[in-house]
């Protein structure tokens, strides 16, 4: 019987693509890097055993998709390497099936909004923080008079959900249940759809992937969440938002649900400042790409703020007291919605706050930083080569848990400075109170000993809203909340904290007591 010629040009052209494909995925070997085995799943010991054994030269930890940890002598060079050489954007393209969803596809343009926009309007956002704070934490928290027992994660990502759709998408958007369920589901469908595309072999992937169950559904939320931003996107394009030579613009765009001027899509100008292409389906999966990365990145740091907040009642007493003064050195009030109007030079005046968020942060964070898909040859000062493809990383743990680091070590501390393994949330309060270290040790600090932020041209772009953003919401929860766990020595950041593949794994039963303060 014969063929018909179609289904034979059918066959021989996906023959071909799985030829092209299986071709582009070849790797070159990692030549001369030992590699660390024998340690199973306790992929954080492999690392910390690594770095003590191999100081001085890049090693490989045996993930999924393992990693190169590069040495310390080797971040200054690799804070400072180009984007098109090695980049954050290519890991999360890769871990949230960017191929077949559209998310993370126009990295460079998003970096570029971040950099140049987010920083220079740092005042406005905080502001727009601030609106929306009271009635978010009213939303998800009520106001028990009595102790009542949250998880923690669930309402905090709900609270930095709402927080950031309101930033990042547009003022009603904080306040849509929709918008709110859509985005949480996201998150959780995403996990699913890149443990499922992993089931398959690399060279399967790009046939089987458009397939998928769950990549499926992914891209029906993604299409829904679309069609709810196209009055926003197409008010932005309309107001000539797009143009790519356009440095001056409009932030006050009126939210038509709600009015009162909010701005509504500024940072959706931002983003088509940069991106040259005003289809709402590309833009939207810009914008959510954005939103999924902040929603995660918050609301990771914040649980075990929180939780190290009611496991630690010794600092809540201090740490009111500080609030107040700021507050009363800087005239701070509240507006006529009750709302606490802290500028951002009256948050930067908040040290001991400050100290505690980076002590919960740096005992908490993913045991490596500067995670970066190698995209060209790289060759270190070591005089190893890193191949296309590779992932590469700096082993934050050694750094941050050891009194050979400066930051921690005895002669450059005070004497009332805890141990490095010890959890001390004044410890960099007291460290910025000696002469000349004032500016140092700062929560949004990202150097070659504080790299919870990463370290250089690769660190976090948004790391000064985030700043902004959980001094906010942790002034809130002090000056109108009590908190307390039922038992802190099982509830708390160093016992709850456990890795998979060397990322932190938050805990989602966690619980904490909160009630409404009587005044």
């Amino acid at each position: 019987m014969a063929l018909d010629a179609n289904f034979v040009l059918g066959v021989c052209g996906m023959l071909v693509t799985f030829a092209a494909y299986a071709l582009s995925q070849r790797r070159e070997k990692l030549v001369g890097i030992p590699v660390m085995t024998g340690y199973g799943e306790d992929h954080e010991r492999a690392m910390v055993e690594g770095t003590l054994k191999y100081p001085t030269t890049p090693f490989v930890v045996e993930t999924q998709r393992p990693f190169v940890i590069v040495p310390a002598c080797a971040f200054e060079e690799l804070g400072r390497i180009p984007q098109a050489k090695a980049t954050l954007w290519g890991v999360q393209k890769q871990e949230m099936c960017g191929d077949y969803t559209g998310l993370f596809q126009h990295n460079i343009e998003l970096n570029q909004a971040l950099r140049l926009h987010l920083h220079r309007n740092l005042a406005n956002t905080v502001d727009e923080v601030e609106n929306k704070i009271d009635w978010v934490f009213n939303k998800e928290l009520g106001s028990p008079r009595d102790w009542k027992a949250f998880r923690v994660h669930e309402v905090t990502v709900r609270i930095v959900a709402r927080l950031v759709a309101g930033v990042f998408v547009g003022a009603r958007f904080a306040r849509d249940d929709e918008w709110t369920r859509l985005s949480l589901g996201l998150a959780t469908d995403l996990v699913y759809a890149r443990d499922a595309i992993k089931k398959w072999p690399t060279w399967f992937q790009p046939v089987v992937g458009p397939f998928l169950k769950d990549i499926r559904t992914v891209n029906g939320q993604l299409t829904k969440m679309a069609e709810m931003l196209k009055p926003v996107i197409e008010n932005s394009v309309l107001e000539g938002a797009h143009s790519i030579n356009k440095t001056v613009y409009d932030e006050q765009k009126i939210d038509l649900e709600h009015g009162g001027g909010e701005p509504e899509g500024t940072f959706m100008s931002w983003v088509l400042s940069r991106l040259n292409n005003t289809d709402p389906e590309v833009i939207a999966r810009v914008q959510l790409s954005l939103s999924f990365a902040s929603i995660n990145t918050t609301t990771n740091a914040l649980v075990f703020m929180v939780i190290d907040l009611a496991a630690r009642p010794e600092y809540t007493q201090p740490l009111r007291e500080e609030i107040e003064e700021v507050i009363r050195e800087d005239n701070v009030q509240e507006d006529e919605n009750g709302v606490l109007r802290l500028k951002q030079a009256s948050l930067n005046k908040l040290w001991k706050l400050d100290s505690f968020m980076k002590e919960s942060s740096r005992l908490s964070k993913n045991g490596i930083t500067n995670l970066r898909l190698v995209q060209q040859p790289i060759i270190l000062s070591t005089g190893h080569r890193i191949p296309k493809g590779t992932r590469i990383a700096f082993d934050t743990r050694s750094v941050h848990l050891s009194p050979r680091t400066q930051t921690f070590s005895p002669e450059y501390n005070p004497p009332e400075n805890k141990q490095p393994t010890e959890f001390d949330g004044f410890r960099f309060y007291r460290l910025r109170k000696m002469a000349g270290k004032e500016k140092l040790h700062r929560f949004a600090t990202a150097s070659t000993e504080s790299l919870t932020w990463g370290y250089g041209d690769h660190a976090c772009p948004g790391r000064f809203f985030a700043d902004c953003e959980l001094k906010v919401l942790l002034v809130e929860l002090l000056r109108k909340w009590d908190i307390r766990v039922k038992d802190p020595t099982t509830t708390n950041s160093e016992t709850l904290r456990k890795m998979r593949e060397l990322v932190v794994v938050v805990p989602r039963d966690a619980e904490v007591e909160l009630r409404r303060r009587k005044f």
